[in-house]
């Protein structure tokens, strides 16, 4: 394995970053400052470069600096081959980009070039909110290292959409509308069983992994693990091998609840409605857990997603931790900060005080738009 690392991020007219220019270390750089100064913009736009959208679900056009007319980000890099560059710039609604020189075509192409994990306030949701974010973080994730995941999912929600349509039509109608109703439920099944073995084998997997980062946070005092809840399959059952008994499941299950989904004109089991059952010493995470138990599940998941798609590509992915250390505890931001290993990480947070129980590492200030790389003397003297 190979620790994937930047090695130099350069933004001008970023947001409110007008320009600047960071060599960070391998380990873990800490990015300081009071909000609305910078720090998360500088996380953003390395994620960026990995080839999805803004972790914030912003525009690029959102992203260009007020009154200037276009953004660029230029971030060198080392794999476990070279040093790479990714150059991306974006203006007035057109981009341009390019890996090593290489012309582009689109921000997808840097997918699997250069990879980052990272985790924003939004990802407590996961945690705190209801099965949906659940679902659409085990979906990123999940697509991440199984691309043919995605195909699977879209094709499902297409084949939902058109059962959905003609449960409202029969609905409508009566009976005698039903017609290709068992064709689409066939094709569900089908879609849905596969998406449920996916689910099940990246739940246990991101399960073992994340219970040893939670476990971790708490000095190995709480117990965490995952379970996966289908609507459709048995708690506990066996989804491994892709089976005409396991469609015939989830066929039976579509047909039992045909007359209720009529009713309420939608679908109402499938792994549309699954979730991802979070435990902190075998209670739900979300009903019992305190704010500081919460975001620890949340960041352990997304440090288990790293570790997993570590595993997939060989490679370690950059960590980005947006606004972590608040409602964690110091014994929690010892962990965090020193105890994740084989990761470049880049933290940010409100003040130096978290920094100081950095054991190694860079510390960078934000303010107004300039970064600034402290020297080791200012972090000592600000002890």
């Amino acid at each position: 394995m190979v620790a994937l690392k930047v090695t130099r991020l350069a933004l001008e007219n970023f947001r409110n970053i007008a320009a600047a220019e960071l060599s960070p270390c391998g380990g873990v750089n800490v990015i300081f400052g009071e909000n609305a100064q910078g720090k998360t913009n500088l996380l953003e736009s390395i994620s960026l470069c990995s080839g999805g959208r803004s972790f914030r679900g912003a525009r690029e056009g959102q992203m260009v600096r007020f009154g200037e007319k276009a953004f660029r980000v230029s971030l060198s890099f080392e794999d476990r081959q070279r040093e790479q560059q990714i150059r991306y710039q974006s203006m007035g609604g057109s981009r341009s980009l390019s890996l090593n020189g290489v012309p582009l075509h689109t921000p997808t192409e840097l997918s699997g070039e250069f990879l980052s994990v990272a985790f924003n306030p939004g990802d407590l949701s996961i945690v705190q909110e209801g099965p949906a974010a659940r679902r659409a973080f085990l979906d990123a994730a999940i697509g991440q290292v199984k691309p043919i995941y995605a195909r699977y999912l879209n094709q499902y929600n297409s084949i939902l959409e058109q059962r959905g349509a003609l449960l409202r039509e029969i609905a409508a109608k009566g009976q005698k509308a039903k017609g290709t109703l068992e064709v689409w439920d066939l094709q569900l099944a089908k879609m849905g069983t596969a998406i449920s073995i996916f689910r099940q084998d990246y739940i246990k997997k991101l399960s073992e992994v994340s219970e040893k980062v939670c476990g971790g946070f708490s000095g190995f005092q709480e117990t965490f693990s995952l379970g996966y809840e289908s609507s459709v399959f048995q708690k506990g059952q066996e989804l491994s091998v892709y089976s005409d008994e396991l469609i015939g499941v989830y066929l039976a299950v579509l047909q039992e609840s045909l007359e209720n989904d009529i009713r309420m004109r939608a679908t109402g089991k499938g792994v549309h409605r699954d979730d991802l059952e979070i435990l902190v010493d075998g209670l739900s995470a979300r009903l019992y857990g305190s704010q500081g138990q919460q975001r620890s599940c949340a960041i352990a998941l997304k440090i288990g997603e790293a570790m997993l798609l570590k595993g997939v590509t060989g490679e370690d992915p950059v960590v980005l931790l947006d606004d972590v250390m608040s409602e964690l505890d110091q014994g929690r931001q010892d962990y965090l900060l020193n105890r994740i290993k084989g990761f470049q990480v880049f933290i940010t947070c409100c003040d130096i005080a978290g920094a100081l129980r950095m054991e190694e590492g860079k510390v960078f200030k934000v303010e107004g738009g300039q970064v600034r790389e402290l020297s080791q003397e200012e972090v000592v003297s600000s002890k």
